[in-house]
């Protein structure tokens, strides 16, 4: 009897506010505080599943535009025409949660194969990551 292949489970967890860079070798106190505030939601949201294995991971920033800009440039922005392009750099935001994850979402992140990165404004700032085991 064939059974149908299974899709594998897809670990979702959001994050409100700005996720945060990390930086060089050192870790300053404001960044392992990010690291627990990312810790806290990925536990409270799925567990820990502490994944084995080749795994994707999908990052998704999404950046509130500033109270500063006019109602037309806010506008532009969450249409998708006006593009964030400002530091921090979207791969060391990565970095503060593949860190933050080990042990919780995977064993390690060195286990991450595929990685998918956008950053776009929003209506309010969250992170939105998506694990996939392949």
């Amino acid at each position: 009897m064939e059974t149908a292949a299974s899709e594998p489970p897809v670990y979702r967890i959001t994050i409100p506010g700005l996720l945060r860079a990390k930086g060089r070798t050192f870790t300053d106190a404001k960044t392992v505080q990010a690291e627990r505030h990312i810790q806290h939601h990925a536990i409270e949201q799925i567990g820990k599943p502490c994944l084995t294995g080749p795994l994707h991971v999908s990052l998704t920033i999404n950046i509130a535009p500033p109270p500063s800009w006019s109602r037309k440039k806010t506008a532009e922005a969450l249409a998708g025409r006006i593009l964030p392009t400002s530091r921090p750099d979207i791969d060391n935001q990565m970095k503060t949660a593949a860190d933050a994850l080990n042990g919780i979402a995977w064993k390690d992140d060195a286990q991450i194969v595929d990685a998918t990165l956008s950053r776009r404004y929003g209506p309010e700032s969250m992170t939105v990551i998506e694990v996939t085991p392949l």
